[in-house]
């Protein structure tokens, strides 16, 4: 069966992130194997597409000049790292809130838009759908509609009970799954 990975990129990272809070590697972006770790994700099935969703870093002028070109320049990165890695990349919009937090708009939109597009296209068979965003419940019912399947990949702490009960089937990754995927500590301090 075709298989397309859709990543939501910033819930990716922050449970990357939690996932592998007691473990001797770091959650580095730009050392992840993307599509070794779509391969052994789907298995069995034949993987087709790997896309990433994230929200694009502006430039702004002032006194967040630095800190927006910091980020610019790590989000550059990874997106050139992504497309040698044949990651399809699509982008929201990051906006900074008065209280100065980040928060990305039309990502998720995006990305249900996009399964269901592919689905009604027949672009796969099933959607490995990495985000713990409940707002994307109404967007897997639409795909399964098109008799597409919807595995839910997340992990246990923070896991959508929302996603779990439409998904067809529901992978929760451990750290021992995806260590063989991120760089080790020891490794960056060489």
């Amino acid at each position: 069966m075709k298989a397309i990975v859709f990543i939501d990129g910033n819930n990716f990272y922050f449970k990357l992130k939690e996932l592998t809070s007691n473990e001797s590697c770091r959650v580095d972006l730009l050392s992840f194997d993307y599509q070794n770790f779509a391969k052994w994700l789907v298995a069995t099935n034949t993987l087709t597409q790997v896309r990433y969703y994230i929200g694009a870093v502006r430039r702004k002028n002032g006194k967040d000049k630095d800190k927006s070109e910091r980020l610019y320049a790590n989000q550059q990165k990874l997106l050139s790292k992504l497309d040698r890695e044949q990651v399809s990349i699509s982008l929201g919009v990051l906006i900074q809130h008065p209280d100065k937090t980040y928060h990305e708009k039309g990502v998720d939109v995006k990305l249900a838009v996009e399964m269901i597009r592919l689905a009604r296209i027949n672009e796969y068979d099933v959607a490995y759908l990495l985000s713990s965003d409940t707002d994307l419940v109404a967007a897997v019912q639409e795909v399964q509609a098109f008799g597409k399947q919807v595995v839910y990949v997340g992990i246990a702490k923070g896991q959508s009970y929302g996603l779990s009960q439409v998904a067809n089937d529901v992978r929760l990754l451990r750290a021992e799954d995806i260590k063989q995927f991120l760089v080790p500590l020891l490794d960056l301090r060489h």
